[in-house]
């Protein structure tokens, strides 16, 4: 009989065991092929940091984009931020304007770069960068504009991730390069077109002096959720593959997995795939549900070529920890 307990015992531990490996997943065990004839492509171009929001039955991109004819480093001098449409989530999307480009003169004189686009209340918000440490807003009430722009910084770092919390206030993800750290920070507001204050005493967030680009948000399971891309690899192992994070707080950041969520290779709805030179910019879109159903990524091919990559996701919802 005592034996018998034993063995149950061992089973339900082993079970436990199986449940706590289940709920910590990430995005990856729910990520499907990549739509290969959809996203968002423009001959001449390099795109690159797109953002997502359905309005009435279209959904509006705002992504970064400079000729390709420059480069990848041409973001540095010629980055402005487009719009595109579609009718389908997943796309392809098709080009609409240009929203905002370069302003002498001003705090984003150098570039407009790394849109970042959500909903405050009536008013459309659209964050973005200058130089590395300057990140701005521009504000609408329409999605088509016109747009309006802030006079001065609101945030000293970059690579903002916006998330617009339930009373109305701003909680923005992002980072700062400290002594050639790139470390995490967050900011909040009272309102979008509130004062950001620094979260914490300015050190890092994420945990082990982690490092990150291109974090992207969302709010679930009771918790800030933030996948980005695992800068000199010091959570997955591997230099800019996907990192997911969360915190209860918004000050401590604890990693789901040291799992990548993904790499650098894309495999298609056609059973082909692709390896590209550099895989980034990684923006999840949340349904009215609360559920993750895409993730966009931008991709460069080594001959020079970008466009943004879609991939379905099935209804991801992340462990509540």
């Amino acid at each position: 009989m005592k034996k018998l307990r034993l063995i149950l015992l061992a089973q339900i531990i082993l079970i436990l065991s199986i449940n706590s490996t289940l709920k910590a997943q990430t995005l990856k065990a729910a990520i499907q092929p990549a739509i290969k004839n959809a996203g968002f492509k423009m001959d001449g171009y390099i795109l690159w940091c797109s953002t997502v929001i359905k309005v009435g039955k279209t959904y509006h991109m705002f992504a970064s984009r400079w000729p390709e004819k420059y480069g990848l480093a041409g973001w540095t001098t010629y980055s402005e931020v487009v719009r595109a449409t579609s009718d389908n989530l997943y796309g392809p999307y098709t080009f609409q304007e240009v929203v905002l480009q370069k302003r002498e003169d001003k705090w984003d004189k150098e570039r407009c770069h790394n849109p970042k686009i959500v909903k405050a209340g009536d008013v459309y918000v659209l964050y973005y960068i200058s130089s590395a440490n300057k990140t701005g807003y521009a504000w609408s009430r329409a999605i088509t504009g016109p747009w309006n722009r802030t006079d001065d910084i609101a945030m000293p770092f970059s690579n903002p991730a916006p998330l617009v919390r339930k009373d109305g206030s701003i909680y923005v993800f992002g980072r700062k390069a400290v002594n050639n750290v790139r470390i995490a920070q967050a900011y909040t507001a009272p309102s979008y077109n509130g004062t950001y204050t620094l979260q914490g005493d300015g050190s890092n967030i994420l945990p082990g002096n982690n490092e990150l680009e291109d974090p992207t948000i969302w709010w679930a399971s009771n918790q800030y959720n933030v996948l980005l891309s695992d800068f000199n690899g010091k959570l997955t192992g591997v230099s800019k593959n996907g990192g997911q994070y969360y915190s209860k707080d918004g000050i401590t950041y604890k990693p789901v997995s040291k799992e990548s969520v993904y790499d650098k290779t894309v495999i298609y709805d056609d059973g082909t795939s692709q390896t590209f030179k550099r895989r980034e910019r990684p923006f999840v879109y949340q349904n009215e549900k609360g559920e993750i159903t895409a993730l966009f990524t931008a991709c460069l091919t080594a001959d020079g070529q970008s466009w943004v990559v879609v991939n379905p996701v099935k209804n991801y919802v992340p462990p509540q920890l």
